[in-house]
């Protein structure tokens, strides 16, 4: 047996058995390296009390399953049971009455290691999937910082992209068709914002190539097209995040000092003969974010202030504490209401 600290009490130990590593499949070897790694003791220093009893309650609802299911399939024919039932089943009760003693806190759901997202490879994908994958692209290839004129070219797309999938949310959900229309808008100010900003540090290409992919691979779509909610909901949640990381971007260009603004230089009229005097200009460091009208703009509309929400214990943990308090019928029992 293994002991998994998941307490920062002494007594509040629950004993987790060892499998070979040929007993189960890669899935949950990589699931228990992962919970490993995040319980570490480097890792387990940051937990408040009330995020660790949410943790040890979800390893003593977990081990009260597997109980369960040990107790359920003994009988049948090659199934091995698990060494120490017994003593799991009563460790996973004393850990989860223990636990319902205080009040768990969902938010050590937010924390935690979580993979580096990566570029959906290959060919371009049919229909809707291909202008879902060419935006989760342009997600990933804002990580490194673009010039001015890239960035242009992806807000621009931006904008593009939202009034194009306007038609086809509005048979849908016509709220979110409301909210993309004023993303739309959001995208048209901050584009003529950007006008008169400039900068050469950065690249960006590869996010300026992902969001022309989008744009394109939207307009070659048929007018009839159904977008399914899914499909919407996975749209909003990659718009939330572009947005997010254009105001990161906007905000991070001005205190590095990679973005200049242009300002009309004052000039005295020579008579030259010219009929025409073109206007001085010139390209002047942002001394602060908030001379910038486009960093106010994003801050308002792109990435306003979320009001904290209460953390849920969500529906998986819903649904497995359902299923474990769960008593099924009897049979020959007859289902009379009760007086």
């Amino acid at each position: 047996m293994r002991l998994l600290r998941v307490l920062p009490e002494p007594h509040c130990l629950l004993p987790v058995p060892k499998f070979d590593a040929g007993e189960s499949g890669g899935a949950e070897h990589r699931t228990a390296a992962l919970a490993e790694h995040d319980t570490a003791p480097d890792q387990a220093i940051h937990l408040t009390a009330a995020q660790a009893r949410t943790i040890a309650g979800d390893v003593a609802a977990i081990s009260q399953a597997l109980v369960v299911l040990d107790r359920r399939y003994r009988n049948t024919p090659g199934w091995e049971p698990i060494a120490g039932c017994d003593r799991l089943g009563w460790a996973a009760l004393a850990t989860a009455l223990d636990v319902s003693l205080g009040q768990p806190d969902y938010s050590v759901d937010q924390t935690g290691w979580r993979p580096r997202t990566k570029p959906i490879g290959g060919p371009a994908k049919p229909g809707v999937l291909g202008v879902l994958q060419a935006e989760h692209n342009l997600l990933v290839r804002l990580a490194s910082f673009p010039d001015a004129m890239n960035l242009r070219l992806v807000v621009d797309s931006q904008r593009l992209l939202s009034a194009g999938l306007v038609p086809y949310a509005q048979r849908i959900d016509p709220d979110l068709a409301g909210q993309w229309g004023a993303r739309a808008e959001t995208y048209s100010r901050v584009q003529r914002e950007l006008r008169n900003i400039g900068g050469r540090l950065g690249n960006g290409t590869a996010a300026a190539g992902e969001a022309a992919n989008a744009v394109s691979r939207l307009r070659a779509l048929a007018p009839d097209t159904v977008i399914e909610p899914r499909m919407l909901g996975g749209f909003q949640t990659l718009f939330r995040r572009v947005d997010a990381r254009i105001t990161d971007i906007l905000e991070s260009g001005v205190e590095r000092g990679a973005f200049v603004k242009r300002v009309t230089v004052p000039r005295l009229v020579s008579g030259d003969g010219r009929l025409v005097h073109p206007v001085r200009e010139r390209f002047v460091p942002v001394a602060s974010a908030a001379d910038l009208d486009v960093i106010r703009i994003a801050r308002e509309h792109l990435r306003p202030a979320i009001e904290p929400l209460v953390p849920s214990p969500g529906a998986s943990r819903a649904d497995l504490h359902a299923a474990l308090i769960h008593r099924p019928p009897k049979r020959n029992a007859p289902d009379v209401p009760r007086m």
